[in-house]
């Protein structure tokens, strides 16, 4: 299946109405009561708790990367000197 075009079609039939769905068997956006596929909510509830914590794992794993110091210069040392190169 391409993803864009099943998106984009799921996305210009739920404007319509809600009742479309994927239909896995052959890519197509169909109506769910017309061919008795159906959903439990449950399961779709802990699948969008789980991407959205897998997503903040990630997040947090990205912030504790980037407030690591990197090994740069200590600018806290450097700030007390002078900017002509002499010391007080």
């Amino acid at each position: 299946m391409k993803a864009e075009e099943v998106i984009a079609d799921l996305y210009s039939k739920t404007g319509e109405s809600n009742v479309y769905g994927i239909d896995v068997a052959d890519g197509k956006v169909k109506d769910v009561n017309e061919i008795g596929i159906y959903d439990c909510w449950d399961t779709k509830s802990w699948a969008f708790k789980l991407c959205v914590d897998a997503v903040l794992t990630i997040l947090k794993v990205d912030q504790i990367i980037m407030s690591k110091p990197s090994g740069g210069p200590n600018m806290s040392s450097q700030a007390a000197r002078r900017p002509d190169g002499y010391d007080d």
